[in-house]
């Protein structure tokens, strides 16, 4: 059984709560895997960052992102359309597939993420 002590430190921390505003996007290498986080008006969301598509990813340069003026996420690379607070691929090659889900960890006001969930 893992203690909490052996919990926290084993957690990688990303960014403040604050830092990513609604429509904003950061993206982050976690030994070795690809996350991002999504700024949305209901707080912030992380995913894999890789498009369901292909697999590719959904920056277009080092954290930078592409959002529609809806709002929506969008793959630079073949227009997959994504809601941001779901992960869930409005349009596009993907439709109605979505993004995998990861789960952050909030300590106190910073969002933190367990490697081993990664896995």
């Amino acid at each position: 059984m893992t203690t909490s002590a052996e919990t926290k430190a084993a957690l990688v921390r990303l960014c403040s709560m604050d830092e990513l505003a609604p429509g904003e996007g950061r993206e982050f290498n976690v030994q070795g895997h690809h996350v991002m986080l999504l700024g949305t008006d209901e707080g912030v969301r992380a995913y894999r960052n890789s498009c369901p598509h292909q697999g590719r990813s959904l920056t277009f340069a080092p954290n930078e992102f592409l959002f529609s003026s809806k709002g929506l996420l969008v793959c630079p690379h073949h227009g997959a359309s994504f809601e941001p607070g779901t992960g869930l691929c409005t349009d596009g090659p993907c439709k109605g597939g979505s993004l995998q889900v990861l789960e952050l960890v909030a300590q106190g006001d910073e969002l933190c993420i367990d490697p081993a969930s990664l896995r």
